[in-house]
Formats: structure tokens, sequence, C-alpha cells
């Protein structure tokens, strides 16, 4: 006889009280980043996709998670919807960013199945690709500016915003913390690159020298290490 699977952890409710709360939030974020657009974008539209950021950060947080981690989430997941949409708009980058999210959701699911960060030749066959193609597709996707580990990109102060609210900092502490700790889950090779790369500012090349690799390699594990932390904060 197996064992039954254990029902999934109860999720986050989002009440009237929730919309009222996250409503200014919303607000904020998304006229800072239509002063940052073209002017066809409209801040109505980002946030619209902002609400769905919410909902969506509702529906796979578990109930338990503390409000502040809660908060920290939330917001992160708003900022990726909006920037989800922005990317949506270049035809050029939808498939690059399909692929993207791919990579992502595999590592994801391969963490959850294994109980570890998979090696990237279980990434690479878990997305039917061979290791030379998934590589390259690190890199297509690192070209192309879609791996960055400033993962809260509408946040950044600009001429003309105002000073942040209380509660955005907050959220900027809490998402700090969440990155930080997905980090300390990566393997130590990955570690070291991102230490190399962000705060002792060296260059792909110095890196490359360190590591014992390539520039071109130096690019494609930085690629790689931002997937890993996007699956990490995935939430699944």
């Amino acid at each position: 006889m197996t064992a039954s699977t254990p029902p999934p952890a109860p999720r986050r409710a989002l009440t009237r009280a929730d919309y009222d709360r996250f409503q200014p939030l919303v607000r904020r974020l998304a006229m800072r980043a239509a002063r940052r657009v073209p002017s066809h974008i409209k801040a109505q539209d980002l946030m619209g996709y902002g609400w769905l950021g919410l909902v969506e950060a509702f529906s796979r947080a578990e109930a338990t998670m503390a409000d502040e981690e809660f908060e920290a989430y939330a917001s992160y997941r708003i900022r990726g919807a909006m920037l989800d949409y922005l990317r949506s708009l270049d035809p050029m980058a939808r498939a690059l960013r399909s692929r993207s999210r791919h990579v992502s959701r595999a590592i994801a699911d391969l963490t959850k199945s294994l109980g570890r960060q998979p090696e990237e030749e279980e990434i690479a066959k878990a997305l039917g690709m061979e290791l030379d193609a998934y590589r390259e597709t690190l890199s297509d996707i690192g070209k192309a500016g879609m791996a960055r580990l400033e993962l809260l990109d509408l946040d950044k102060v600009d001429l003309v915003s105002e000073a942040e609210a209380p509660d955005e900092e907050v959220s900027r502490q809490g998402m700090a913390g969440l990155v930080a700790g997905a980090i300390d889950k990566l393997p130590e090779r990955l570690r070291q690159l991102l230490a190399l790369y962000y705060q002792e500012e060296c260059t792909l090349r110095e890196i490359g020298l360190v590591l014992g690799v390539t520039e071109s390699r130096v690019s494609q594990l930085h690629t790689e290490a931002i997937h890993r932390l996007r699956a990490a904060l995935r939430r699944e």
C-alpha cells in the first residue's frame, strides 16, 4: 500500500481589504514605469497587469507565509507582470522570453523533484536539448539582456519620482532577503560568479580567469545562475 499524497498547502485568499491595501503600491509602480516607456503605453494598462501579478502571488503563496515575506513576494510578482507586458510588446523578444521561461520552469520542477539543485545536463535533458544547444540558448538569452540580478527593475529611482513610501522600502528589503536566501542555495561556482560580478564588479573576462573558463562560458553560467534564482522565487 502506497502512502497517500499529502494535500496541497492552503493558499492565501484575495479579499477586498487586500485590494485596498495593495492598490497604492500597484499604482505607484505603474506610474513610475509609465514615465520611462513610450507615451502610447498607458499607466492604466500597466496597472491592469500589475493586478494580474498580485492575483498570481496570492494563488501561489502559502497561507502560512509571514506577512512581511508575502509583501516582498507580491511586489516581485507585480513588477514581474508589468515587465512581462512590456517585453511582450517587442515581437523579436517573445520567442526568447518563452525560452527563458521554459528554462526557469525546468529548473524549478527539477529542484522540487530531486530535492536539490539540478546539474546542467539534467536541465538540458528536461528541456529536450543536447547540452551544447542548452548552453547556446543561455547565450542567446544573455545577449538579449534577459538575465540580470536586478530583479526590482521597475523600482529604480528616476529623476522625477517621489521618495519611496515606507511599505515599498519594506518590500524592497524583504525581496533582497529572499534573493539572498536563494543565492545561498546555488552551487558554489555560481555563488562565486555572482559575487565577483555584482560585488567585486569584475568583468566577464576577469571572472573567466578566476574560474578557468572562457568569457562566453562565464556569460552562460551567469544566465543560468539568474534562471536558478528565478526558479527559486517562483513559489510553485
